[in-house]
């Protein structure tokens, strides 16, 4: 069995016997890069121009050529007799006759929102050994590299949504420890998540650790004005207060379980066809309007100043402009702008239901179009899009 694992170090075990030791770099990037992409056949020329675009057209070929022998050579037929790699004059492709497993595959087939057994999650948790392809980068192979940043967000998202959806199922299990370590993971992940925090004081709370509430509380406050120059949410002093002035345990009323209910956002988005990405400003414009500006602004800062580049009114009042000065933004690529509108939308939809209408989708620039055909693909279940 030819087994491919993404979610830490690349690595390629054949019958149980890691071979990735023996193969290049480069070699690793273009079978994981066929994985990803197991569905379709992938042209030559893309593949050069992930793997080696500052290559002359006659070297690029060769090195393709090579590595591919190689790939044939590292990996068996099977027993059926089938190549793991199909290729054509043209084209390259994963054999879907072929057996083999990929954390990343598994990972990217599975609905976290239908899942109902802890075991599940714990199985899917268990896959994540650390960053995508952690450690891998190719020199002047820049579009690669972004690939697998944008690829990185999509797991760490995936990964939050797991841990979230085991939280909520220890809550209603009453398997108060569980959840705590689950809460201490998803921590780790989201350092500045005020909904989370407010969660692992309240278990703590409830399993009467008043002392390890407060600490909990006083670090992530800590963490918040180090960090972010901020301070803890109005509900969080709250429970912090309640803790102070309570007795050396400490008895929650149900009214704190209510907390952790999601308010919806009702957004509104414009259309303007010929303009790229103005359906994805006039949302994140709608988004502000009803969102706790706090809150957006604990998404990781390089995030907000790539999606500034299509929405001016995410930059924090203190980096704005003169407004007989120029916008201090440059041109950002498609694909940063792209990964960091998902990661708002993640974001945001971690502590709100946000109902996304667009009546004038045939209107909508493709770029924007892009965007909302992939939130609806994932189908996160606190995202829905109506038209």
């Amino acid at each position: 069995m030819l087994t491919i694992n993404m979610l830490g170090k690349g690595a390629i075990f054949y019958d149980k016997e890691c071979i990735s030791d023996k193969l290049s770099s480069k070699l690793v990037a273009l079978v994981c890069l066929l994985v990803l992409n197991k569905n379709r056949d992938m042209s030559r020329e893309k593949i050069i121009t992930y793997l080696w675009p500052d290559s002359d057209d006659e070297a690029a070929k060769s090195n393709l050529r090579f590595n591919l022998w190689n790939i044939r050579k590292a990996i068996p037929q099977s027993c059926d007799g089938e190549d793991f790699i199909i290729t054509g004059k043209d084209y390259c492709r994963i054999n879907e006759k072929y057996p083999y497993e990929c954390d990343k595959t598994m990972l990217d087939g599975v609905k976290v929102s239908q899942l109902e057994k802890v075991e599940e999650l714990l199985k899917l948790k268990e896959l994540f050994k650390g960053d995508f392809l952690e450690g891998l980068y190719l020199r002047n192979c820049n579009e690669f590299n972004e690939m697998i940043l944008f690829e990185r967000v999509v797991c760490q998202n995936k990964q939050v949504e797991i841990l979230e959806k085991l939280i909520g199922l220890y809550e209603e299990q009453e398997k108060y420890e569980e959840e705590l370590q689950i809460l201490n993971e998803v921590a780790a992940i989201e350092p500045y998540n005020e909904q989370f925090a407010y969660q692992a004081v309240h278990i703590y709370g409830k399993l009467g650790n008043r002392t390890a509430a407060i600490n909990y509380y006083k670090n992530f406050e800590i963490v918040l004005r180090r960090n972010l120059n901020t301070s803890p949410n109005d509900e969080l002093k709250l429970l912090y207060k309640e803790l102070l002035e309570s007795s050396c345990s400490l008895k929650f009323e149900q009214k704190h379980g209510d907390k952790f209910s999601k308010r919806k956002i009702e957004i509104t988005v414009d259309c303007m066809k010929d303009v790229e990405y103005f359906g994805a400003a006039s949302l994140l414009d709608s988004l502000m309007e009803g969102a706790e500006k706090r809150y957006i602004s604990e998404l990781d800062r390089a995030f907000l100043n790539d999606l500034s580049y299509i929405y001016s009114g995410l930059q924090p009042e203190h980096e704005k402009p003169a407004s007989d000065c120029p916008v201090g933004i440059g041109p950002v690529p498609p694909v940063r702008v792209a990964f960091a509108f998902l990661k708002m939308m993640d974001h945001l939809s971690r502590r709100y239901e946000l109902n996304i209408r667009i009546s004038d989708l045939e209107n909508m620039d493709q770029a924007s179009r892009n965007l909302i055909d992939y939130l609806e693909k994932r189908k996160n279940h606190h995202i829905n899009i109506q038209y």
